[in-house]
Order: structure tokens, then C-alpha cells, then sequence
């Protein structure tokens, strides 16, 4: 069983043999970019630092992943104990922390770097996660981060030029940018964006584990549908808590004409920690299939696993699921729906926060739209 904090990981990583790896790397500049994709490990906005070193010629170190700022005991996570860094190398030049941090620390355990790349008008909840993400790597690896100089950088629409035009004078660089900013570079109809997320794969270990849950959930279906056969099967994202995209009735309307239209599956896992009794009553009174939530599949593993893990785990069983149903407007389901979309796994549908009402299939040609 797998326990909170890092030991339990490496115990896991020595058991399966997870090494590190790294890229060919042949470019003599590194860029380590933090763009506010702590939460919920969000590779929509990681494919935009990637798209950043690809375009440019940098090569990218793998970050630390940094849990949302209000977490304070999280700690960091490294990036290849949940993705597969062997995929990641067909695509990218990169190198990971500890091996930039192994290649470049002096006698006295500081690593230099010589640029600080900032924008200048990030509040203090932006510039949370770029100050812990190299304050927690100086803490776990026991050594010093030192900064050549500071370079403010300006807001749109000139970012991505003034990054280039700063770099040329600069051998490594830590670069922080709002997570609005250069929302182009991620698009769908990106063509590096597609390349990237065809080889963003999470690790065998996640895969198999998320395969495991998934077993698990005929038998937290609510009422009468409890230990069912698991047969075509189904995850809705509802995106509720911090924002509210629509209503759970709203919500609901849109799975039921789903069913209506002959879209068929046995069960459906909602993806959303915030349900409350009454949301559950009205799906289940609602929805004439089994129902699952978060909070039920994360009660059966709490003691075992933590709740970025789990988080990372539930990602990956909603890109396994026959049919997943997006949320419209968030990067969370944006994240999944491109890995599915690009790895031509399952049927991917979007809700509709337009007057439509109703889902919509999300094919190569329309996720421009949606991603």
C-alpha cells in the first residue's frame, strides 16, 4: 500500500525500477518555467513551457510539480514519478532537476542560473508557486539556488519576443509567467501542442493503479446498481467549488439527453469533489444508471493514498473510460480531453454552457473550440 510523502514513492520506484532518464540534449541553454500548473497536475499549461523550449531551442528541465498555494504541506512532487519520461523524450529536448542540479551545483552546493524571468504584475498567488517551486528543490536537494539578475518582464502582447530578445544573454533561465499569458502557444490546433500530448503518458505503475480503482467501482455504486458488472462505462467532469461552470440540474439535463440520443454506458463515475447530499439525491434520482463520485472512490483508498495522488490517479482512469463527458472552459478537462483526443482513446463529449444545452462530440476538427 502506498503511503503519504516521497519514501512510499521511492519505495515504488525501486520496486518497478522507475529511473530517471533524460533526453539527447543538445542545446547548450536550459529553461525551467513554472506556469502555474501545480494544481491538478495541468499538462495543458506544462505543453506551453515545452512549446517555449521547442520553438527556441532550449532545453527544458523537467520541474518539480508544485500543489496548489493554499496546500502547505504538500512538499513537491517530481514529474516522473506520474509521467513516463522515456515518451516525453521522443518529443523534447529536456533534462530533469536533479540532473541540472547534479551538472551545475559548486563545491558549496549552489546552483547559479543566470536569469530570473518574471512578469512584473504578478500578485502574490502567481508568484507563490515560482518561489516555492525553487525554495522546496533547495530544501529537498540540500543546496543553495543563486540568480545572476532579475528580468521584469512586460505584459502581452509582446511577451513571447521580450522572453527571446532577454534569453540571448542568458546560459540557464527560471521563467515565471501568468498562466493567462501565451495561450496560443497551448491551443489544440497547435501542431506541437498535438505532438506533445500523443506522447504524454503516465507511467506504467499510475496505469496499472487506476486500472485498479476502476475495478473497485461497481461497488461503491449508490443503491441499487451496487455490485453490478462493470461493462460500458462513463466519467462526467462536473466543474463545481472554487468555480462554478453550471448547475448540477444543468449538468444532469445534458447526461439525460446524452442517454436519450443512444448514447449508451452502465455506470458513471462523477469527477467532482464538491457533491453534496442533495446534488447526489437529484443524480440519483435523476440518471437510470449506476452512479459513482470522488469523494466515494477517494473514501476507499484515503488511508493509502494522498489527495494529489489520488487526484493524478483519477485523471488517468477518466482518460481509460470508454466515454468522458468534459467540462466546458476548464484546463483540468482540457488536459484529458486532449491526451484522449490525440491518443484516439474512447469517445470524448463537451457539456455546453451555451444555449444549446446540450453535449457536444469533440472530434480533431472542433477541439480548436473547446481546447
Amino acid at each position: 500500500m502506498l503511503s503519504n510523502g516521497n519514501t512510499s514513492i521511492d519505495i515504488l520506484k525501486t520496486r518497478y525500477n522507475l529511473a530517471f532518464t533524460s533526453s539527447h540534449v543538445n542545446s547548450p541553454k536550459y529553461l525551467w518555467c513554472v506556469n502555474h500548473y501545480g494544481p491538478n497536475n495541468q499538462l495543458k499549461d506544462f505543453t506551453k513551457c515545452c512549446v517555449i523550449a521547442i520553438m527556441h531551442n532550449f532545453t527544458l528541465i523537467i520541474p518539480p510539480i508544485f500543489p496548489h498555494y493554499q496546500d502547505k504541506t504538500q512538499g513537491i512532487q517530481n514529474f516522473g514519478d506520474f509521467y513516463d519520461l522515456e515518451q516525453l523524450a521522443q518529443v523534447l529536448n529536456f533534462i530533469t532537476i536533479k540532473q541540472f542540479i547534479q551538472k551545475t551545483k559548486d563545491n558549496q552546493n549552489t546552483t547559479t542560473i543566470d536569469c530570473n524571468m518574471q512578469q512584473r504584475d504578478l500578485d502574490v498567488h502567481m508568484t507563490y508557486y515560482s518561489e516555492n517551486s525553487w525554495k522546496s528543490v533547495e530544501n529537498d536537494h540540500n543546496i543553495k539556488i543563486h540568480f545572476n539578475r532579475l528580468v521584469n518582464l512586460s505584459s502581452q502582447p509582446n511577451l513571447k519576443e521580450e522572453i527571446i530578445r532577454e534569453a540571448e544573454n542568458c546560459t540557464s533561465i527560471f521563467l515565471n509567467i501568468h498562466y493567462l499569458a501565451l495561450t496560443h502557444l497551448s491551443k489544440a490546433e497547435n501542431t506541437l501542442v498535438q505532438k506533445l500530448f500523443r506522447h504524454f503518458h503516465r507511467t506504467s505503475l499510475i496505469q496499472r493503479m487506476a486500472s485498479q480503482l476502476i475495478n473497485q467501482l461497481p461497488q461503491l455504486a449508490i443503491g441499487n446498481f451496487s455490485g453490478n458488472k462493470l461493462t460500458k462505462w462513463a466519467v462526467a467532469h462536473m466543474r463545481l467549488g472554487d468555480r462554478v461552470v453550471m448547475s448540477v440540474p444543468r449538468y444532469l439535463k445534458q447526461i439525460l439527453h446524452l442517454i436519450a440520443n443512444g448514447v449508451h454506458f452502465t455506470h458513471l463515475h462523477i469527477m467532482c469533489p464538491y457533491l453534496n447530499s442533495t446534488d447526489i439525491d437529484q443524480v440519483t434520482n435523476s440518471v437510470p444508471v449506476a452512479i459513482t463520485t470522488t469523494t466515494q472512490l477517494f473514501d476507499r483508498v484515503r488511508l493509502a493514498l494522498d489527495d494529489y495522488l489520488f487526484d493524478v490517479l483519477e485523471q488517468e482512469i477518466s482518460f481509460q473510460a470508454p466515454i468522458f463527458i468534459a467540462s466546458p472552459g476548464t484546463t483540468y478537462s482540457a488536459t484529458i480531453v486532449m491526451q484522449r483526443l490525440h491518443q484516439k482513446k474512447g469517445t470524448t463529449y463537451i457539456f455546453s454552457d451555451q444555449p444549446e444545452n446540450h453535449t457536444f462530440l469533440v472530434t480533431e476538427q472542433n477541439a480548436i473550440y473547446y481546447c
